[in-house]
């Protein structure tokens, strides 16, 4: 009787799945016809998450950046409430700080990018000589492509189509994107396009010249791996240890949030684990 209540009831399930699924899907696009009306961020926490947003390459809005984090937020409390209450109290808090922390230290991922990006545009401006083309036609290729050095070569294309010499939309770049790199493209593009010559060779040059001083960053960072690692690993200790404290003891942590005592060296240490995380960021800053 079972293996016939499955065999009957299970095609008319899935029949009646695939039509609401085809009904939700209508309806879907016929909402989307429509104007959707959307809760927006305030303007004035709007307009540094864009920035921070724009900065850290993430493709969302600020909108659907806070959801996304909503949903986070939700889950880890629901995942730590299920394994230990005090842990889902450390679990929501935990991700609560991760946001913000992970936007600050992913703000310069943009830059990386471009900086890594920096030499093969060049490359292809170089090819585009040797093939007989122009400068100007180069950088309007490179402006229709995507990635970080597309969007900045897309303003320069758009100062020249308003009617900007090459050099002069060039010589405006700098200005408005100081990165390493950018000054010296930006000048051998612009006598490239007003002087001419073989200047296919000296782009390549310099496109070699900012790889190998990209490999020096990389190799360094790869020096210091084990360090940073370390670090990372004597920070995040006693943290893991109290979550490791709230599964197997949850009553020993209970302590730190019941008691007026435990609640004081609760926050003590945390705040000594995060001016530890800023002094050392501060003496690496330094140093670099």
């Amino acid at each position: 009787m079972l293996t016939l209540a499955l065999v009957v009831v299970g095609p008319l399930t899935c029949a009646g799945l695939i039509a609401g699924g085809r009904r939700a899907a209508v309806a879907d696009r016929a909402r989307s016809l429509g104007p959707r009306a959307r809760w927006r961020v305030p303007t004035r926490l709007r307009a540094p998450l864009v920035v921070a947003l724009h900065d850290a390459a993430v493709p969302w809005t600020p909108e659907e950046a806070i959801e996304y984090w909503g949903i986070a937020i939700a889950a880890a409390a629901l995942l730590g409430v299920a394994l230990s209450p005090v842990l889902g109290v450390f679990a929501v808090l935990a991700v609560v700080v991760a946001g913000p922390v992970a936007l600050l230290l992913a703000r310069s991922r943009r830059e990386r990018a471009f900086t890594a990006g920096l030499p093969g545009a060049l490359e292809q401006v170089a090819a585009e000589l040797r093939g007989g083309g122009t400068v100007a036609a180069a950088v309007e290729v490179l402006a229709a492509g995507g990635g970080p050095v597309g969007a900045d070569l897309r303003r320069v294309h758009v100062r020249t189509q308003l009617g900007l010499p090459l050099a002069q939309a060039l010589a405006g770049w700098p200005a408005d994107h100081d990165a390493p790199g950018v000054r010296a493209a930006a000048g051998a593009l612009a006598v490239a396009s007003t002087m001419g010559g073989r200047a296919a060779d000296a782009i390549d040059g310099l496109a070699s010249s900012l790889r190998h001083r990209l490999d020096a960053v990389a190799e360094a960072r790869s020096l210091s791996a084990q360090a940073r690692l370390s670090a990372v690993v004597v920070g995040a200790a006693p943290l893991g240890y109290l979550a490791f404290s709230a599964l197997v003891d949850p009553t020993a942590v209970t302590t730190l949030i019941d008691s007026g005592v435990g609640r004081v060296c609760l926050v003590v240490g945390l705040a000594l684990e995060a001016l530890a995380a800023l002094w050392i960021r501060r003496i690496l800053r330094s140093a670099g």
